[in-house]
């Protein structure tokens, strides 16, 4: 492997640690909804629609650097 691929590989690792974290508190969160009642089809478009607002919102956010 050469020291591009180790270095994309390093810059990913946190990327997919965060992804696994969050998939595996949404599939905790979608059970408890779905134990409620809720549907996997209205749980899986009310989550889609909540992350698009989230993005939406941190991309008004002004960044700071310190």
């Amino acid at each position: 492997m050469g020291s591009a691929a180790r270095r994309t590989k390093k810059q990913s690792e946190p990327f997919t640690s965060c992804r696994l974290m969050v998939e595996a508190a949404m599939q905790e969160m979608i059970a408890n909804l779905q134990s409620k009642g809720l549907q996997p089809p209205e749980i899986a478009l009310a989550l889609a629609d909540a992350a698009e607002d989230y993005v939406i919102r941190l991309a008004g956010e002004k960044r700071t650097v310190h």
